[in-house]
Order: structure tokens, then sequence, then C-alpha cells
């Protein structure tokens, strides 16, 4: 078993819709990822948008529901994610490969590609891209995290998978994180604009925190077929369980934090 890949971890929308979620019910301040999206682009609802690594679709969903008019597109490479995003009116679901989007120069005026440069094997090829199908004029979003988010509930896994034997894998994120992702883009688009937002996760009950720990699993070197992971499992969760009950009235604290990096193709 050589261990988890980008592919497995995405053949399911199950494990996204776990992360996605525990963001969204138990960020200890107010976070909203898609508005921070929309507003970095300015958009008015008129706009032919393309979503780069769409996932499930939702942020295509939500611009649909607010109302948007134009042309709206979902990307990805998962066929899981694909038939998602396919299920939403009003979405175009395409396969497809950032490094190598099929489409014609200039065909969008708003690209966005949120949370998933760092699964890409070239971003600097997938930022030229995202840059090629964006006419002139347009804007360009992408959204990446804080090297080290959620770090606490990571070392965690990663503690008890490591006494399997097993290890993060090189491969399922590359480099790009919200240190070095604004002097990539410069390097593509020349003037960027950067917004930054820290936050953290808090947890005050085990199981949501359990929870969302399995969904780091392929982050962390568990193969979803690993025969490890059972053990693994019952391994965090007797931490957690013990953690909570150590520290009556406490809560499980993990900070976390994203950018959200805007930029116009000049020509």
């Amino acid at each position: 078993m050589t261990g988890p890949t980008p592919t497995a971890e995405y053949a399911t929308t199950d494990p996204l819709r776990v992360r996605i979620d525990t963001h969204a019910q138990h960020s200890e301040h107010p976070d909203d990822p898609v508005a921070a999206v929309v507003d970095a682009l300015e958009l008015t609802g008129g706009e032919a948008l393309a979503d780069i690594g769409c996932g499930d679709g939702r942020f295509l969903a939500h611009l649909g529901r607010r109302g948007h008019a134009g042309r709206l597109v979902g990307v990805d490479n998962s066929a899981a994610m694909v038939t998602a995003a396919a299920a939403i009116p009003g979405v175009e679901a395409v396969t497809g490969d950032a490094e190598a989007l099929p489409f014609g120069d200039d065909e969008f005026d708003a690209v966005t590609a949120r949370h998933m440069l760092y699964h890409v094997p070239d971003p600097r090829r997938a930022l030229r891209e995202l840059a090629r199908i964006t006419r002139p004029g347009g804007r360009v979003a992408v959204t990446v995290n804080h090297p080290a988010t959620c770090a606490r509930t990571r070392g965690l896994v990663i503690d008890r998978a490591a006494e399997h034997g097993l290890a993060p894998v090189v491969g399922m994120v590359n480099g790009v994180d919200s240190t070095t992702l604004p002097a990539m883009m410069a390097e593509v688009f020349g003037e960027v604009r950067v917004d930054r937002f820290d936050n953290a996760l808090v947890f005050d009950a085990p199981a949501p925190l359990i929870r969302f720990a399995e969904a780091l699993f392929s982050f962390c070197g568990i193969d979803p077929a690993s025969p490890h992971r059972a053990a693994i499992l019952d391994a965090v969760t007797t931490d957690v369980d013990h953690w909570f009950a150590t520290h009556l009235g406490e809560r499980w604290r993990d900070p976390k934090g994203y950018i959200v990096v805007a930029a116009q193709p000049c020509c």
C-alpha cells in the first residue's frame, strides 16, 4: 500500500463535507469564506464564472440562490464532485484538470480556485491556466490556508498514525499556503490584493472533534483502505474523550486561517 492520494480522498464527497460543515459550525469567530471570495471578485451577478476545483458545488449553489444570472461552471477532476455539482440547477459541471483547463482563452469574466491549489502538482502552471481563461479586466480569486491551520488536531492524528508506521504522504499537498501564494500569483498576474482571515476551531464536546479528526486522516497518512484505520480512530477517540474528561469546562481550540488573493489578467 502506497498511502493516501488526492484521488482516493475525493472519491466521495463525505470527508470534504465534514470539513466544510465543521468550519461552518465550530469557528470561534463568525466567518464566511464564500462571501470573502464574492467580495474579492466584486461580482455584479452577470459574470460568466468558473469555479476550478469546485468540490460538491456549494459555492456555485450559493451564487445561484442569490440570483447570479451569468454562466456558472464547476470544474473538478473527481467524478463524485462533478456529479454533485451537476445536480445543482443552473450549474455546468465539467471534468477537468487545473493544469490544462478545457476552455478557450478569455472565456470567463471571473475565475475562482478555492482551497484546492495545494493539491495541484504544478501550481504555477495552474495559475497560468486561470489567467488564460479569464478575459482582460476580469478577476481571479484564489484561497489557501495558513501553513499551520488546525495543527493541533492534525498532530493528534499524526501521532497515533505513527504508532502504525504511517506518516503524511508527499504529494497529498504541495508547498502552497498563505506564506507562498501571494508572490506566486504576483509572478503570473503582477499586482495582487491579499485579504487575510485568522480564526480558530473550537469544540466543547468530543463528537464533532472526533468527526473532524477522522476527516483529516488522508492528510495524516491514513489511506481510506488502511487496515490500521479503525485502530487509529479508536485511539484518537480515546484521546479526545480523555482530554474533555480531564479539562472540564474547557474547549478544544485549534488555530486556523486562510487568505484570499485577487488579481486581474493584464492582457
